[in-house]
């Protein structure tokens, strides 16, 4: 695990100390508020985890609070030690997002399932709340004794302190935390560098609801009663507007969003009774029409934070070491040496959508460390051939082998593990990371980093700016840069040159037939226009109406009249 950077130090430091000063500077109402602002800061950081950090939705996040809760008033109401009673809640909490995830993360879920199935936990565990009066005291709850304002505080300020630190130093800046900043901000792009969406997503889900519940078994002697209502579906809203109104992506926001609702909506609540409710509504619609990043968001923009600290989210980047290519003199040629036999095999592959035939029976052999173009009409069904090697579509018959292995069935985050690339007709990068970000992210996530080619080191300083405001020929080269530097065997590209002007397309042309010759990377692209073709490929096969017409060299694919045919209709 890399040093911990200065500025994070002092801010730890800052923060315990403010915490542990409190008592001091507080009398016992306000201090015991505060008490369960931390507890409630630290559920709205569990949800982000998962909302925040990797884009899963969950509209019922109270029912893991509540399941917490419940652990430590029953073990209580029972004459067992609270903490057994609170790591059963979190055993509990978590089981169940295990089982949640399964059913609703999986690869051809709506991102609305996650949605209901929260939804519906959240309104079952309060039901099992109100119904199971031997247990839970049904509507009238469990009273949980205190310990006293300060104990109560320092222990709840203790049990937050720790569970940041865990999470902050172990999950957010390690692998994990990477790999959920990398499905936040592109998924398939993500998926394509070998990560496991479903598995990165349930993880984070899991994390959510463990940190979730042990908030829960915090607040449970702090709020003195446990009743239905804290599993239920208003306190799973409010967290929602705490995280919103903090910001997401943020340890400081969710603390901040709950402290100042929270707090805020005690004195209100005093003040105007159940009106607060929609002033937190009106809240809420302000932030994410005026500040979509929340507060924390907006105090970021106005002090100008660095892009590339924003950008993070205190994930750690730039733990990744990107080495360059030794600089050759341009009269020298470096030819790699690659192994004999096949890179790729398409055999007999079909594919139909009803009565709509796009693939009949395609067999296609690309030997290692060739250089071959896919060429033909549009509708021939070159993109959705590619889609199928990468996994992106199933095949209806027919095999997909990679160095002889068959694929077919595989992942697409699979098939990317053991060495398929693709480079999108439409640029797939992580559009709100810098360029230099993007690189260290891919090579972090290379089994074995390749160097950099010297023509895409502009991209390694650039820390100034996001991905996403690049001109459409950086796009193109930052997503060419992050595949070298990924190191795959096999580079699929699909119109790699598609925006491009005629001297960025055949400078594009001849920078990937010097990646083929010194890596010894195996290409096949699909492209249009006949003199990339030309300059790039060593073999062009001619896919139309679903088949191969031809395959051969570019001088024998010319002058063939089927391919006039196709192309021209003559």
């Amino acid at each position: 695990m890399s040093r911990i950077k200065r500025s994070h130090l002092i801010t730890a430091i800052v923060a315990c100390l403010a915490l542990g000063a409190a008592p001091f500077l507080l009398v016992p109402y306000p201090l015991a508020l505060l008490t369960l602002a931390l507890a409630y800061g630290l559920f709205a950081f569990g949800l982000d985890l998962t909302w925040g950090r990797t884009g899963v939705v969950s509209i019922g996040h109270a029912a893991f609070f509540g399941i917490g809760a419940y652990g430590s008033a029953i073990a209580i109401d029972n004459d067992i030690p609270m903490l057994v009673g609170a790591v059963g809640g979190v055993v509990l909490a978590t089981l169940m997002a295990w089982i949640i995830g399964v059913i609703g993360l999986g690869d051809k879920t709506l991102p609305s399932t996650m949605a209901i199935l929260t939804l519906a936990l959240t309104l079952l565990v309060e039901q099992v709340a109100l119904s199971w009066r031997g247990a839970t005291g049904g509507s009238n709850g469990i009273f949980v004794p205190g310990s006293g304002v300060v104990i109560e505080y320092y222990t709840t300020a203790l049990i937050v302190i720790i569970v940041v630190a865990v999470v902050w130093f172990w999950i957010i800046r390690g692998r994990w935390g990477r790999r959920f900043r990398a499905v936040q901000s592109n998924e398939k792009r993500a998926a394509h560098l070998g990560i496991n969406l479903h598995a990165t997503k349930t993880f984070s889900f899991c994390l959510s609801a463990a940190v979730a519940s042990i908030a829960g078994a915090t607040a449970a002697p702090v709020m003195g009663l446990v009743s239905p209502g804290v599993a239920g579906i208003i306190l799973s809203a409010q967290v929602l507007v705490w995280l919103a109104v903090g910001g997401r992506g943020s340890i400081a926001g969710a603390f901040i969003g709950a402290g100042l609702v929270s707090i805020g909506q005690q004195y209100l609540g005093d003040a105007i009774g159940s009106w607060y409710l929609l002033v937190l509504g009106v809240v809420f619609i302000l932030v994410v029409r005026f500040a979509p990043a929340g507060l924390t968001g907006a105090v970021r923009s106005i002090l100008r934070r660095p892009v590339t600290e924003s950008a993070a989210q205190g994930v750690h980047l730039d733990s990744a070491t990107i080495r360059l290519a030794a600089p050759r003199n341009p009269s020298e040629k470096l030819v790699a040496t690659t192994a004999a036999g096949s890179a790729l095999e398409v055999v007999g592959v079909t594919k139909s959508y009803g009565a709509t035939h796009v693939l009949r029976g395609v067999t296609i052999e690309v030997p290692n460390g060739e250089v071959m173009c896919l060429i033909g009409p549009n509708g021939a069904g070159k993109t959705t051939l590619l889609e199928i090697i990468t996994g992106g579509q199933a095949l209806n018959d027919g095999q997909i082998r990679l160095f002889d292995e068959d694929i077919s069935t595989w992942s697409i985050h699979a098939r990317a593990q053991a060495g398929l690339g693709m480079v999108f007709q439409i640029p797939s990068i992580f559009p709100d990371l810098t360029p230099a970000q993007n690189l260290q992210l891919a090579s972090a996530e290379a089994k074995n980093p390749a160097p950099l080619p010297e023509v895409y080191e502009r991209f390694l300083t650039s820390h100034s700016g996001l991905a996403v405001d690049l001109p459409l020929a950086d796009r193109r080269a930052l997503e060419m840069a992050m595949i070298l530097v990924w190191n795959p065997k096999v580079i699929l590209l699909d119109e790699p040159a598609a925006g491009l002007s005629h001297e960025e397309s055949m400078s594009l042309a001849r920078r990937l037939r010097t990646v083929a010759d010194q890596t010894g990377c195996t290409l096949v692209t699909v492209e249009h226009d006949m003199e990339i073709v030309r300059e790039l490929a060593e073999r062009v096969v001619v896919l139309a109406d679903g088949v191969v017409l031809v395959d051969g060299t570019m001088d024998e694919v010319s002058a063939h009249e089927s391919v006039k045919h196709a192309y021209l209709g003559v």
